[in-house]
């Protein structure tokens, strides 16, 4: 019965976890998020333009035979080659810039949290009776702290 009093104790909450989080914290998490969101629409859109361009490979004006050759037809497909090609470019660099922003959104954010909850360690130790510090390592203090 203490076994599970104890495992009761050591339970937090998703929403706990973000306790120390104040309103620029949460915005730098939302607009980390958002970014992911971003990010990871970059695939399915990839996927939207390579079927675009491979349609345009074998719609009626473009398919040609042997003997109906053109080499306008050749300047047409290559015009619409590089316009898929600006496309992929765009959505790289959309997709680059989107992962860089959902990372240092969310590292600001917990670089935030993190100190705010160090500096409440360190008062609450300032905090305590002369004793306690018999009791407790010194160094292991330290090493908590940085950690």
């Amino acid at each position: 019965e203490n076994k599970k009093k104890s495992e009761n104790l050591n339970m937090v909450s998703p929403l706990t976890m973000f306790r120390y989080a104040d309103w620029l914290d949460k915005l730098l998490m939302v607009l980390g998020t958002t970014m992911a969101i971003l990010h990871g629409a970059g695939q399915p859109l990839m996927m939207i333009v390579f079927g675009d361009m491979t349609d345009s490979f074998v719609t009626s004006e473009n398919i040609s035979y042997p003997g109906n050759f053109s080499f306008n037809l050749i300047g047409r497909l290559e015009e619409e080659m590089t316009r898929y090609a600006y496309y992929y470019s765009e959505i790289g660099a959309g997709v680059l810039f989107a992962a860089y922003m959902q990372v240092a959104f969310w590292t600001v954010a917990a670089g935030r949290q993190i100190k705010k909850i160090r500096q409440q360690f360190f008062h609450a130790i300032m905090r305590q009776e002369i004793g306690w510090f018999d009791v407790n390592d010194v160094g292991e203090l330290n090493t908590r702290l940085i950690e």
